[in-house]
């Protein structure tokens, strides 16, 4: 592509046109994503420059536009395989200047790595003037790796800088690729058409939506109606019956809905999540899909080309009603105004001019794609490696810490791979590279970020539960690896505890005033509680205990070490919590005997106490 890009029209100040991002999806096949988003594009595309980017695998954007994804020499793929050079680079400012093809030769070497390399117009083919489209390819979603949502992102910024709107067409599922969409997207689209099948499945891709909103209230959607058969094509009652149905179902479903936190991000007052407008069935639509054209190109029925015209119009106020500064960072990261480009390329000019080398002045680090995807408060878990660190533990630790869940073998190899990969591709010159996880070098220093393959619908209330347990063991990195299970799983026994990993020989730390009380048995081994009015909490496992039966206890004291006695395949400790019974004997000590329930209880009824004490 040589072609210069068409300059954005220009509005007025009362119809200032901010443009967007905006991502069309849903989990269920058959509502006409494609269709969607190639004519929505289209329609955008009279009111300023538009790039549709086609992640579907089968490449339904394209084929419905004509377009061959061999004609370019990388498509949407390579969105997440590479980083492309920003849209003005070094370079280009070295010819507005005047300045030696050497220039070229120092972007390469000073900011190569982080501004990225290769240009974004390999990828782009010219569908109309307006509007451009990025094919997708054979090698699609394979986005594993975290640093891919990282390459992705600095090349949609790009693209963000060069176009008016971004029109994103995705496959038929809900994962990893997906959610990330919906975060770092202005606006989401997901059509619906009015049948059984369709409605069924919105009411529980509803349900997951819902959930990420509540971790991300700033992210906004709209449904649309899509596919509607129109009074002149309804060939039966029975039709016309079903459609009216689940017309009424839908907007039932929606009514009411709170997708997005009370004073979040977003509009002032939520409006209504669907448009009011229907996109209806016609030939004409899919005759433009057959010929490889869009609606607006191939004519035809003029109710098809003033239905997309009146979504394009509702994409644009919904779009304009956002408030920009609570976007999520991520998307705005990397939108560098041209005058601190020009800035930066002047300076490096200077440098290179004087001949005078900086020292002591260390390159900017790139950001790892954990960074843009979690919230700015969250902070990640850094440790520079000694001789002795374990990896493994460490993963342990920060999923415990990050997400609540006690992980499978699988998951934490997952983590530590992702982790690795961060590290590596954001590493500075001088910093090593890990090849091998077993054998990190020493004076390594390597983040923990929460984990981007991990995922914990009750995180909000669990993280502070877990990190409560594992307060109670003073150890630098301690991990939960048995969580309460009253009812046991597969064939193992009912867990009736919490289990807090930890060096040998950590101590112990009672979370509460109470009287002391010790046990000995085959299973729990050396075992110390606290009790404490009507309850207590007990620690088993130990091998040094600090306290006898009757000794007073207070918060924070140190009641023991821990141990491997009694059944245990690790160091760790088992924490127990009881309720007085007189029916039922889980466990005594002394005269008392207590039924055993979950210990995050305990954790909760202290919280909702000191908030009441507030």
């Amino acid at each position: 592509m040589t072609e210069e890009l068409p300059s954005p029209i220009v509005f007025s100040e009362a119809e200032t046109d901010r443009g967007g991002i905006i991502h069309v999806a849903n989990i269920k096949g058959g509502v006409g994503k494609s269709t969607l988003a190639t004519n929505l594009a289209a329609s955008l595309s009279k009111r300023g420059p538009v790039l549709l980017i086609d992640l579907d695998v089968q490449g339904s954007a394209g084929a419905a536009l004509g377009i061959d994804g061999a004609e370019t020499l990388y498509t949407s793929c390579d969105f997440f395989k590479r980083r492309f050079s920003s849209e003005i680079s070094v370079s280009q400012y070295a010819e507005m200047l005047d300045v030696t093809g050497m220039l070229s030769k120092l972007e390469e070497m000073a900011i190569g790595t982080v501004v990225g390399s290769g240009s974004i117009d390999d990828a782009i083919v010219k569908v109309s003037p307006r509007l451009h489209l990025v094919p997708a390819g054979a090698g699609l979603f394979d986005t594993s790796s975290g640093y891919r949502y990282g390459n992705f992102l600095h090349n949609l910024n790009i693209a963000r800088r060069r176009y008016k709107y971004i029109v994103i067409d995705t496959p038929s599922v809900w994962d990893r690729l997906t959610r990330f969409l919906y975060v770092n997207c202005d606006l989401n689209l997901i059509p619906v058409t009015l049948n059984a099948l369709s409605t069924k499945s919105f009411k529980k891709y509803l349900i997951s939506v819902k959930s990420l909103i509540a971790r991300n209230p700033h992210v906004r959607l709209r449904v649309v109606k899509n596919d509607v058969t129109s009074n002149q094509c309804e060939k039966s009652e029975d039709k016309a019956r079903t459609i009216h149905l689940n017309r009424a179902f839908l907007e039932s479903l929606l009514c009411g809905q709170q997708l997005s936190a009370p004073g979040g991000a977003g509009e002032a007052s939520r409006p209504p999540i669907m448009f009011d407008l229907e996109i209806p069935e016609l030939p004409a639509i899919r005759d433009a899909q057959d010929a490889g054209k869009t609606l607006q190109d191939y004519g035809g029925d003029p109710a098809a080309a003033k239905a997309f015209h009146l979504l394009a119009k509702n994409v644009q106020q919904a779009l304009n009603g956002i408030n920009r500064e609570n976007i999520s960072a991520s998307v705005l990261e990397g939108r560098i105004t041209l005058i601190s480009k020009l800035c930066a390329a002047l300076f490096v000019i200077a440098i290179v001019a004087m001949n005078k080398p900086v020292h002591n002045m260390p390159p900017p680090r790139p950001m790892a794609p954990q960074q843009v995807m979690e919230s700015a408060t969250v902070s990640a878990i850094v440790r520079t490696f000694t001789k002795g660190d374990n990896i493994y533990r460490l993963a342990k630790h920060a999923i415990s810490a990050f997400r609540a869940v006690v992980p499978s073998q699988r998951q934490v190899n997952d983590y530590i791979r992702e982790t690795i990969d961060a590290h590596n591709m954001t590493r500075l010159p001088n910093e090593p590279r890990i090849i091998d996880r077993n054998r990190i070098p020493v004076g390594t220093q390597l983040s923990f970020y929460p984990p981007m393959s991990i995922v914990n619908r009750q995180e909000r209330t669990m993280v502070p539960a877990y990190r409560f347990f594992m307060d109670m063991v003073d150890d630098e990195f301690p991990y939960v690896t048995g969580d309460w299970c009253e009812r046991g799983t597969a064939h193992r026994q009912a867990h009736y505890a919490m289990d807090v990993a930890a060096m040998y020989g950590s101590n112990v730390i009672s979370p509460v005033d109470g009287i002391a009380a010790q046990k000995n048995d085959p299973l729990g081994g050396r075992t110390v509680a606290v009790m404490f009015g009507d309850a207590m909490i007990s620690f088993s496992h130990l091998d040094q205990r600090f306290v006898r039966d009757g000794d007073s206890v207070k918060a924070g004291m140190h009641i023991g070490t821990v141990g491997l006695t009694g059944r245990t395949s690790g160091p760790h400790v088992h924490i127990s919590y009881g309720i007085k019974s007189m029916s039922r004997h889980d466990i005594t000590f002394g005269r008392n005997s207590y039924r055993l329930t979950d210990p995050k209880y305990l954790f909760y009824e202290m919280a909702f106490a000191e908030r009441v004490d507030e």
